[in-house]
């Protein structure tokens, strides 16, 4: 009997490497297909197993937009400003 291997394509998420604001890159995530969880300080749950990636963070980074790019989840920390 001959192996048969199974390849499989993953559309990952595509980050650019700058956004000018949290709206620009939350429009991003959101146009790829990207669900957005919540935010993080109001007291959603993140599954363990994400690796998300930093996709935006302010100035002061205290307002943060992670994904993860396989999964195509995301979601925001407010810590104030």
């Amino acid at each position: 009997m001959e192996d048969v291997m199974i390849k499989a394509i993953i559309n990952k998420v595509v980050i650019k490497p700058k956004y000018d604001s949290y709206r620009e890159a939350f429009e991003d995530m959101e146009q790829q297909g990207v669900h957005h969880l919540g935010w993080l300080n109001a007291g959603i749950n993140v599954p363990e197993h994400l690796k998300c990636e930093k996709v935006f963070s302010n100035w002061s980074g205290s307002s943060c937009l992670y994904c993860d790019p396989i999964y195509r989840v995301s979601y925001s920390v407010d810590m104030g400003d």
